[in-house]
């Protein structure tokens, strides 16, 4: 009987493991291919394994593709929103300029409708009405619903807050007289005596006083080691406690001198022997480097607005406030703080708003009397220089602008349009 012939069965070629072919195998070739198979165990698997790492790679890349585009996303909306804040601030600040110059004309005005008329500042006038007060995007609709409210439309204009709304965060002015408090600039040139006097006293307050002891340091002494650093004289004063005005920064690495020039900003009091970021923190808010005297015979530089003078500064130069004339001077500074009153009205004799609001009947806080010791020309009843803070904030972004201005008469011989003059400028 003939045998029938042997059936072949396919079998696929392997390279490596992979199937590349088919092939036709008997079963002898069969048997041959799966020993073959069977001899190559490292080759089993490596195209899952390759497989896995191709997917892992294009995971990887496409994990980093979207880290850093996020990252991208976020530093573009962050630069926007500093330069939206930015800019926001900057349109805070012109804001502050124009109610200063507006309550500027306005007082010029009423000069000339009353010659005899007297300048007088005080925190209800114009260039305080916007303090404080949240303005932007998110505060227009609470302004519109206000002047809807209060049937404000026939008097303002509504494309203003149309266009209020477009800003994306919101912004808060804060506008201060500079002449609240003391300018130590007149120890380079003015009356620096009188200077030194307010101070002295200044560093003297009880708590004040004991705050320096620690730091083994006297209100005379301190006093008089600001005064060396700015004044030109290359002479110390014996109250400093030096014999050489460069002695104590002599000693610094690299070695200092004495600036003797006027400061140009309050923050430079850091660099006085002894004055540390503490007291900068503490008496800074009292102190100021404003305005310059720009060369002019004017020595009222030196003078406090006895109308804006924060309350602990009186306190200070007038320790004699005490019982009833201490409850008499809080009553009259809060009336001035919230009715927006004035402690000395125009033409009032500033000896009489002294001996009435503070109990002061002349003389020094050791009793000695004289001009050279009268406290009563340590003040004033208008100011020409103020100080501006403009704080905006858009989505994380935060931006502060300080700037300090000075209003001066233009001057029509040099064609000036402005009616002032820019001190000092800073963004934070």
């Amino acid at each position: 009987m003939k045998q029938s012939p042997q059936k072949k069965r396919r079998w696929p070629k392997l390279y490596f493991g992979f199937p590349i072919a088919d092939v036709d195998v008997g079963d002898n070739d069969l048997d041959h291919a799966k020993n073959a198979s069977e001899s190559r165990p490292k080759e089993r698997g490596i195209a899952l394994l390759i497989a896995i790492m191709i997917v892992s790679i294009m995971m990887l890349f496409t994990s980093d593709l979207i880290l850093s585009s996020r990252v991208n996303v976020t530093l573009a909306n962050q630069v926007k929103d500093n330069v939206k804040a930015e800019y926001m601030v900057k349109s805070g600040a012109n804001i502050a300029t124009l109610l200063l110059s507006a309550d500027w004309a306005y007082k010029l005005f009423m000069a000339q409708q009353d010659p005899k008329s007297q300048l007088s500042t005080g925190i209800g006038d114009i260039w305080t009405v916007m303090n404080g007060l949240p303005l932007g995007g998110e505060t227009a609709e609470m302004m519109e619903g206000f002047q809807k409210e209060f049937n404000l439309n026939s008097v303002m204009d509504g494309d203003v807050l149309a266009k209020l709304k477009e800003f994306d965060g919101m912004f808060t002015i804060n506008v201060s007289d500079e002449s609240q408090r003391i300018n130590v600039n007149n120890c380079f040139s003015g009356k620096c005596s009188q200077v030194m006097l307010m101070l002295e006293a200044l560093f003297s307050c009880p708590a004040e006083k004991q705050f320096l002891e620690q730091k083994k340091l006297n209100p005379r002494e301190m006093a008089f080691r600001i005064k060396d650093y700015i004044k030109k004289d290359p002479k110390a004063d014996e109250a400093s406690g030096f014999n050489d005005k460069n002695e104590p920064y002599q000693r610094r690495q690299p070695k200092q001198m004495a600036k003797a020039a006027p400061l140009d900003s309050i923050e430079e009091l850091r660099m006085v022997e002894g004055w540390d970021a503490e007291m900068q923190a503490i008496f800074g808010p009292y102190l100021t480097a404003y305005p310059f005297q720009h060369g002019s015979t004017d020595n009222n530089n030196f003078q406090l607005n006895i109308n804006t003078a924060q309350r602990g500064l009186l306190q200070c130069l007038f320790p004699e406030t005490r019982g009833d004339c201490a409850e008499k001077v809080a009553l009259a500074i809060k009336k001035r703080d919230e009715d927006f009153t004035l402690l000395s009205q125009p033409g009032e004799k500033m000896a009489d708003t002294l001996r009435n609001l503070l109990c002061y009947a002349g003389g020094d806080n050791n009793g000695n009397t004289g001009e050279a010791t009268n406290r009563g020309a340590w003040f004033k009843q208008y100011s020409m220089t103020y100080r501006i803070e403009v704080e905006g904030s858009v989505g994380g972004s935060t931006k502060k602008l300080i700037a300090v201005i000075e209003r001066v008469m233009p001057d029509q011989k040099k064609s000036d349009r402005l009616a002032y003059r820019l001190l000092y400028w800073k963004m934070i």
